[in-house]
């Protein structure tokens, strides 16, 4: 019988009691969030340790660290009472869908995991975990011979790391130009494998150009982690242009060594260097991309027909109140009905509750709260509170055309559908078209030391920095201020010469926020690394951001 199956077997023997388990924390769970009652939580809590206990008797490392930061993640009193409720809820479906998923396949898939794991660390202010956590691999494998090269690959690192930083921008931004952008950062590691054989450097350069290769031709979903590997390949650039070769002995560069190595074990390719780098370090994840994404479609949760169907719900719910309303306008609503279109606007704003929508199901709450009092009103108050309450059904059911894509809007904002995408745009645009005429304006002063070259610089870099504090990207937008306020005092004010290491810092920061602000755009999620590497930059020059 072979490990999977004695896996199965274990699972299967203990499956009503992990079912049970759960299902008695997902109880106390509601309970907390309903009254608040910190008993409640600690029940909760208790429940997940006996959950923990079990995966680890069973081996899942996954599902047993994912207990444990939920453990410290619910007793965490710093974080704000909403943001634990949203954060502990999402991760005990994830629990709970993970276990069916090992159910159903006999396999254990850790590292689905690690996305859940990684939002509670987040929200906890922890550092997040590498895609690679559960992967092991040694490192210093003995490696295939190489000559070196005939060319002497340092004066031209500053523009390789300019070709791999372009391509960069463009895979983030993931429109008509990623392939393109793919290509870019692909010639650039490929320069660099080429130029580093025989030295230190080369095994990591070797790896870092087949994971590439791997990510394009195997399709693998750029998630946000893997998007910030490639950031981190860029300041490993960084650090070797400025520190030589012994970076390649850092923890840091060994764990992005570990993280390059994990994604080229998850590869299909049974041909050149992709094959030849599973074969010199031995890589067996037991496991391919494509799984992988099988098995997140699966833990991901209700698919996209899901979404729309609870669109169709609402707007049908929606009818019905209308309906009634408008018999209510008319003066021929029954009793009867007033009960009815009572409890059919109190379901809505349940299921909106639910669906994380609080603003709408709280203006919908307070307008429902009037409904029984519509009988008694003489005609013109009536019409007043009507047409309030026609108000909030508008919003709603506009808000419920984006249901179908899964977008619900969390925030405690109520801003009319469409609106609030549109403005979005129009500030990221502003964003991305001032960061650029900044770093060419900063190019061109470069060139020829001319300040004619920054004199606009000033009013783009405000109007991005302002685009930041409207998005509240608040540390970014400080970054965007400390740029400024370098370039007024140490360059434009300053008589003597600038070094040209601080410019091509400050450019380097003021990239990182266009990658930043680029992730941002098109999937709200907070790219930490990037924003790091941003004030990194900016705090080099002598300017703090905290």
């Amino acid at each position: 019988m072979n490990q999977v199956s004695n896996m199965s077997m274990s699972i299967s023997l203990v499956r009503k009691e992990l079912e049970s388990t759960l299902q008695k924390a997902e109880g106390y769970f509601a309970q907390y969030a309903e009254d608040n009652e910190p008993g409640q939580l600690k029940l909760f809590a208790d429940e997940l340790n006996l959950a923990r206990g079990t995966f680890k008797l069973l081996e899942m490392q996954g599902a047993e660290l994912l207990c444990t930061e939920i453990q410290s993640f619910s007793g965490d009193g710093s974080v704000k009472l909403s943001q634990k409720l949203d954060v502990l809820g999402q991760c005990l479906i994830t629990l709970k869908q993970y276990l069916g998923v090992v159910l159903d396949q006999e396999t254990e898939y850790p590292v689905l995991l690690i996305p859940s794991i990684n939002k509670l660390r987040r929200a906890a202010g922890h550092k997040p975990i590498s895609e690679a956590h559960f992967f092991a691999v040694n490192l210093r494998p003995r490696l295939p011979e190489t000559e070196r090269p005939n060319i002497n690959i340092k004066p031209h690192l500053p523009r390789i790391r300019l070709m791999f930083q372009s391509g960069l921008l463009r895979v983030i931004r993931a429109q008509a130009s990623t392939m393109v952008g793919y290509k870019l950062s692909g010639r650039s590691l490929a320069l660099m494998e080429k130029g580093f054989r025989g030295t230190m450097a080369w095994p990591f350069w070797w790896c870092a150009s087949a994971a590439l290769q791997a990510i394009v031709e195997g399709r693998y979903e750029l998630t946000q982690s893997r998007a910030a590997l490639l950031a981190r390949i860029d300041q490993t650039m960084k650090a070797m242009i400025k520190n030589g070769l012994n970076v390649f002995s850092t923890p840091f560069v060994n764990e992005v060594h570990k993280d390059l190595l994990y994604l080229i074990s998850l590869s299909s390719e049974k041909s050149g260097d992709i094959a030849k780098i599973q074969q010199v370090y031995g890589l067996k994840a037991g496991v391919t991309e494509d799984q992988l994404k099988i098995q997140r479609k699966k833990l991901a949760g209700p698919d996209i027909g899901a979404f729309t169907s609870l669109s169709k719900a609402v707007k049908d719910q929606i009818g019905h109140i209308k309906t009634n309303l408008d018999k209510c306008a008319n003066g021929y609503l029954s009793e009867v009905e007033f009960d009815s279109l009572n409890g059919l606007v109190d379901d809505l704003a349940r299921v909106l509750k639910v669906i994380n929508q609080e603003p709408l199901s709280e203006k919908l709450r307070l307008q429902g709260q009037q409904i029984r009092k519509l009988e008694q009103m003489p005609n013109r108050d009536k019409m007043v509170v009507l047409a309030a309450i026609a108000d909030a059904l508008l919003q709603i059911e506009l808000a419920s055309q984006d249901f179908s894509k899964a977008t619900a809007d969390t925030s405690h904002k109520i801003i009319g559908a469409g609106h609030y995408s549109e403005a979005r745009i129009i500030l990221f645009d502003e964003i991305e078209s001032a960061l650029a005429m900044a770093k060419r304006a900063i190019a061109a002063f470069v060139e020829d030391q001319d300040k004619l070259h920054l004199a606009n610089i000033k009013p783009a870099l405000d109007g991005a920095r302002g685009a930041l504090f409207f998005l509240q990207e608040y540390k970014a937008s400080s970054v965007v201020q400390a740029a400024t306020r370098f370039l007024n005092e140490r360059v434009l004010n300053n008589p003597q010469g600038i070094d040209e290491g601080k410019l091509e810092v400050l450019a380097d920061s003021l990239t990182s926020i266009e990658y930043y602000a680029e992730t941002l755009s098109h999937s709200d999620s907070n790219s930490a690394d990037i924003l790091n590497l941003a004030v990194k930059g900016i705090s080099q020059l002598g300017y703090k951001v905290a």
